[in-house]
């Protein structure tokens, strides 16, 4: 084999293998982009758990089946393998969207699938890629040993290319055109490749018309609408005006009524054509009819009548607004109608300002451009940190960036935590307003919303060092005949709400109709709040005013514990004394056995098989098991960190997903790679590698505050640079232990097996362990037990490098030259896997 593969076959079979490594990533982010914008964001981390288990479990088939995968036959069956790779990618794209209609989502917001069968088969149509992509990995590297150096480094540069690809394809096409015109053509194209590098003309031939047909079959299919521009399913059927997608979120524009969320009861003038943006099918955001005059916005009393028009009361006309999240524009209408001549709007999302102000311009009259109007496209939150101006008036209407904005970094939102009130609170002028709108209802998930932004605010205040928190906070709300549920308006100030303002308010909301539950006065007496408000009057007096708030957070009837970037899962309802879990933290339940539906036939029944050829452990034979299943859990929890602390550092999630990987990925494996001279150290340095490790960590996890703070102002550019440098080095030292563990129990095949499967199912079960714990104990604890885990595979490293290994027995059987028992470090697949989490 070694003489086939000499001069140009070789590269040929080195590109092919580079191209199928580069299509699981690939695909790991471009689905993650079609689940969060057709169903929601909270199932994008089951595609890393969905390509950790294809990798492990790929790696197992090939050693129960080593009789069949022979390395005479290897470029045979690796074209076959991608071959097969690409079609059930792109057959199970098409799956996922035949069975989207089957999903039925509920809660006030629609967020979470009530159907389990439908959303198990929307994941099981997913997996085959993986599968498929695990085995052609796996039988490279494991019949290659002489050249995995070189095989290793391509897996890691196409990898770390094709995250970075990833991201500019989904900018400039959805993600069904990119699954179906590149990520599944090019396993199809990597058949071909290894077909040549074998000689093999028949095969080369058969997959060049297959990858010929699927080209031709995806260019067609994604000249229909409704499959290359899915909706999210709870907007199949309507009717749409625009549908585009950016690596960032789906846009879709649909004809709406006239209204606005927060409108009130006594408006009776002029209803205005308007047109509904959603932003993931979740957030949505009006666009209103407009010719672009400012004067013709004298027309527009409609903007007088919302609940949002209280802060444009109590802040004159000269102060300077900035708005977070403007998105349709009527935040900015509403602001040049008052007469303001400096306001700063900061729209995370590229495609939003677009769609507004220039695919729907003739419409809209291009909000963004109009005189006063300074745009920024950023993250909000990372903007005001790196911002050293002050604002007389900051405002968030209803701005969600859980869908939309964080789907790619597996978290929830940072604009609502009580880090980001206080950054909103210090960029206040002395008598400055910051005012949000959040829903109110009775339904899951809303019945939490305004709740939890009224504890963030108290728990925010209280930390500048204000101890009468209700003198600094105004709370209004409105039940809309317009619009399907209450809103409630909070403002807040630093300073003490002047009785003048209290007049102003309480004038504003009498004349509107508007209901006030709670004034900086104490005047409002809570037993007269009439209906739909009388029991939310009651819960935010007890916000404001209990001497023993941590009490409340954790015995109320609601889970309305303030959100902090150490937990920012501001929508998740976790379980107490006298409330159940809500329906967050049920689905995750959901998801664990949808992951072990796949875990058990593809790991757990193999290892059966596999277990009535293992020969006699011994201490230093269970001491691997543990070892190797405490890197795959600490990895994960280490990872989902990395993700949520630059989150905000990068501000865009995609750029902090690319950054964040592709560092991870290199540095991980150059540590892997590294990792055979330290093979041959003493049992004291390999535990000395692991003491570093855990202190890197968790000096990162100490002074990750104080460091991020002062690069968070610098620019786009250097954060990345100091991202991928603060992530290096840690990285090359996560790289390390798979290899050595790898390298310490080479003699034994069954435990390499049994290695590189409890990693891989560990791996695949901590991806969902790390957003539960994360949910209920915070980041830092997640990231700490990871530490944890580190350690402790320290400790057992130790034990296997000090007590030899049981000789297996039985050596291997002819024909068994599949190279996983005989495997030194340079060897070991499981690091190229791993490192694509």
């Amino acid at each position: 084999m070694q003489e086939r593969l000499a001069g140009t076959s070789m590269r040929a079979m080195s590109l092919g293998f580079g191209l199928v490594a580069a299509s699981m990533l690939t695909a790991q982010v471009v689905l993650s982009r079609l689940f969060a914008g057709t169903m929601t964001y909270y199932y994008a981390f089951m595609l890393i758990s969905l390509a950790m288990l294809g990798l492990a479990s790929g790696g197992l088939l090939a050693r129960l089946a080593h009789r069949f995968f022979t390395p005479e036959r290897m470029l045979r069956h690796v074209a076959v393998l991608s071959l097969l790779a690409g079609i059930s990618g792109f057959l199970g794209v098409l799956g996922i969207l035949a069975l989207l209609p089957y999903v039925k989502f509920g809660g006030a917001f629609r967020v979470y699938a009530q159907e389990f069968w439908s959303l198990a088969a929307i994941f099981w149509c997913a997996f085959p890629l993986f599968l498929f992509g695990g085995l052609v990995v796996s039988l490279v590297l494991s019949h290659n040993r002489e050249r995995f150096h070189r095989l290793y480094a391509v897996d890691l540069v196409f990898a770390a290319l094709g995250c970075i690809v990833a991201v500019f394809l989904l900018d400039v096409s959805t993600p069904v055109e990119v699954m179906l015109g590149t990520v599944c053509i090019l396993p199809m194209v990597a058949a071909i490749l290894f077909a040549l590098a074998g000689g093999l003309r028949t095969t080369s031939l058969v997959s060049l018309g297959f990858t010929l047909a699927f080209v031709l079959l995806g260019t067609f299919l994604t000249q229909v609408p409704s499959i290359a521009r899915p909706p999210h399913v709870s907007w199949l059927g309507a009717p749409t005006v625009v549908s585009e997608w950016n690596s960032i979120s789906s846009v879709r524009v649909h004809p709406t009524h006239f209204f606005t969320w927060s409108l009130s009861g006594n408006y009776a003038g002029r209803k205005f054509r308007m047109m509904d943006l959603l932003i993931d099918g979740l957030g949505g955001t009006q666009i209103v009819e407009f010719n672009g005059n400012p004067e013709a916005l004298s027309a527009y009393t409609y903007l007088d009548y919302d609940l949002t028009a209280l802060a444009h009361k109590l802040v004159p006309a000269e102060g300077r607004q900035l708005i977070i999240g403007p998105g349709g524009g009527v935040d900015i209408l509403q602001a040049v109608r008052k007469g303001r001549k400096d306001i700063t709007a900061v729209e995370i999302n590229p495609l939003v300002a677009r769609v507004v102000n220039e695919d729907l311009a003739s419409f809209s009259g291009r909000p963004y451009h109009l005189p006063g109007v300074d745009l920024h496209i950023e993250n909000g939150r990372t903007f005001v940190k790196r911002s050293r101006e002050l604002w007389d008036l900051i405002t968030l209407t209803w701005v969600d960036t859980g869908g939309s904005a964080t789907a790619l970094a597996f978290s929830e939102n940072y604009l609502y935590t009580v880090e980001a009130y206080q950054d909103f609170f210090r960029h206040l002028t002395p008598d400055g307003y910051m005012g949000f709108l959040r829903a109110l209802g009775s339904s899951e998930v809303v019945r939490i919303d305004s709740m939890r932004g009224l504890t963030v605010a108290r728990e925010a205040l209280e930390k500048l060092g204000i101890q009468d928190v209700g003198k600094h906070m105004l709370v209004a709300a409105v039940a809309s005949p317009h619009f399907s549920r209450p809103m409630c308006f909070v403002l807040v100030k630093r300073s003490p709400i002047t009785p003048a303002d209290v007049t102003t308010t309480r004038a504003h909301l009498d004349a509107m109709g508007f209901q006030a539950l709670w004034l900086p006065d104490g005047s409002l007496d809570v037993a007269s709040i009439p209906k739909p408000f009388t029991g939310w009057g009651r819960l935010i007096h007890d916000i404001i005013t209990t001497p023993d708030p941590a009490r409340l957070w954790a015995e109320g009837p609601l889970d309305i514990a303030p959100a902090t970037d150490n937990n920012p899962f501001y929508f998740v309802e976790r379980a107490g004394p006298s409330r159940a879990a809500g329906i967050g933290v049920v689905e995750l339940r959901r998801l664990v056995f949808i992951l072990l539906a796949l875990v058990v036939p593809f790991l757990v029944l193999p290892l059966f098989q596999l277990a009535r050829q293992t020969e006699r452990l011994g201490r230093s034979g269970w001491a691997s098991l543990g070892y190797f299943s405490l890197l795959g859990v600490a990895f994960m929890l280490v990872e989902m960190e990395f993700f949520h602390v630059f989150a905000l550092v990068l501000g865009s999630p995609t750029i902090t997903f690319a950054t964040v990987l592709a560092s991870m990925l290199v540095a991980s494996g150059v540590g892997s790679l590294f990792a055979q001279r330290l093979a041959r150290a003493r049992p004291v340095m390999m535990g000395g590698l692991f003491l570093l490790l855990a202190a890197g960590l968790g000096a990162f996890l100490t002074l990750k505050g104080p460091v991020l703070e002062g690069v968070v102002g610098l620019p786009l550019s250097t954060r990345i640079l100091v991202t991928a440098v603060l992530i290096a080095p840690l990285s090359f030292l996560m790289g390390i232990p798979m290899a050595l563990g790898m390298s310490l129990i080479s003699a034994r095949k069954d435990l390499v097996q049994w290695g590189w499967a409890l990693n891989g199912a560990f791996s695949v079960l901590a991806s969902a362990a790390a957003i539960f714990v994360a949910i209920h104990f915070g980041t830092a604890v997640t990231f700490a037990l990871g530490t944890a885990c580190y350690v402790g595979a320290g400790v057992l490293v130790w034990v296997i490098r000090r007590t030899q290994v049981p000789e297996a027995e039985n050596k291997a059987p002819p024909g068994d030259d599949t190279g996983m028992g005989q495997l030194s470090v340079q060897d070991a697949p499981r690091p190229a896997a791993q490192s694509q989490a």
